[in-house]
């Protein structure tokens, strides 16, 4: 007689096994009974697991239009770095998109992103991992310069600027996701200087939203409690300030720097915050001759994604991803006929918390979803 299994403590299971999968993978489980529906379900738990998600670089593809102001394939995928071959995962798929109305991902925090088209009216909230949506009709195309979670409201706010009439000066302004309240003035957008910074999507860190600021050769901070803009120093040792990102590695403040002449790979990242104290943690070169070869190009871009030194190079003209080490070797190349491909500089760490503002006033989901994408 055979003896039977060990049963595992539902306990176990559930916060040690199910909290780690990705969300389609728990979705899947909640049909195996009752109790681990009821659990996975809870507001804790669902929060413990969004935290136990990797957060994953964005890149966007769009197909090369077949006439004028045609239809295409357009999507926004994740690229999981840690899997060999590099996995895509898919994000977000857009059912209306061509040339003249063209997407753009604005921001993405805990799980959720801030969409716009050119051309339309209103901006989009979206969960892609539960497929809920709500539209903001308040904000410009190309003024959003970040989105964060209030620490003492529990509210998510999106900082952004706008330019008074009659000659008035440009200002930034603070409104809460969900709420009827008008938006609030925190300071002069010129002064600040996120004149310079408003193409670079921020990073959000000890409650802040971090910029790069290429003229200054520092980085601009907003306090999101406070409401208060700041300066700090930056590593800057070169003439390749143009070609740095600002990047969160591991829960630590990096800079991502591209010398293209070479090419060469830098990351800095920021040891001390408080006292300021940058350090070098990799620094290589690329194989360019080998990528030079398959891309049929010499003009690259790139940008460190994780702690580990993983590099993602990418092309303007063409649709080649490559996918590099620390040490500059070449891991994996990945291309596509017929559509352009590049980083969005936007990471996601997909949830399935349920957030306020998604629910009607009487307690249901929303039905209606906007036409031009549909989570996956």
């Amino acid at each position: 007689m055979v003896a039977p299994a060990p049963v595992l403590p539902e306990e176990l299971v559930v916060w040690e096994i199910l909290v780690r999968l990705p969300a389609k993978d728990l979705l899947r489980c909640l049909a195996v009974c009752r109790s681990w529906r009821r659990l996975t379900s809870a507001a804790d738990f669902l929060l413990a697991h969004h935290r136990r998600q990797p957060s994953l670089p964005l890149v966007s593809f769009i197909g090369r239009p077949t006439r004028r102001f045609g239809v295409v394939e357009a999507a926004v995928d994740a690229f999981d770095l840690r899997r060999s071959p590099v996995e895509r995962r898919p994000v977000l798929r857009f059912t209306k998109h061509s040339d003249r109305y063209p997407y753009t991902v604005l921001a993405s925090c805990d799980g959720l992103l801030l969409l716009a088209i050119c051309g339309d009216r209103f901006h989009y909230i979206c969960n892609p991992t539960t497929r809920q949506s709500i539209t903001l009709s308040s904000l410009n195309f190309s003024n959003v310069l970040g989105m964060y979670p209030h620490r003492s409201s529990g509210k998510y706010r999106i900082l952004y600027w706008k330019g008074r009439q009659f000659g008035g000066s440009t200002r930034c302004y603070v409104i809460s996701v969900g709420s009827s309240t008008a938006p609030r003035d925190v300071g002069s957008y010129l002064a600040s200087g996120l004149c310079f910074v408003r193409n670079c999507p921020s990073v959000l860190l000890h409650g802040c939203l971090h910029w790069l600021h290429r003229e200054e050769g520092k980085l601009l901070v907003f306090d999101t409690v406070g409401e208060s803009f700041r300066w700090m120093t930056a590593p800057i040792d070169d003439d390749n300030w143009e070609d740095s990102h600002l990047v969160q590695i591991d829960g630590t403040l990096g800079i991502s720097q591209i010398n293209t002449r070479r090419p060469a790979m830098k990351l800095w990242l920021l040891q001390n915050y408080e006292a300021e104290v940058w350090f070098v943690k990799y620094q290589t070169e690329f194989p360019v001759a080998e990528i030079s070869s398959i891309a049929n190009s010499s003009h690259f871009h790139g940008m460190v994604l994780s702690g580990n030194g993983d590099v993602l190079v990418y092309c303007d003209q063409n649709s080649n991803l490559f996918h590099c080490d620390s040490t500059g070797k070449l891991l994996q190349k990945s291309q596509w006929d017929d559509v352009f491909s590049w980083p969005t500089r936007q990471w996601f760490k997909e949830t399935l918390v349920q957030y306020a503002f998604f629910q009607r006033k009487d307690g249901r989901l929303p039905v209606r979803k906007p036409c031009f994408f549909q989570g996956l």
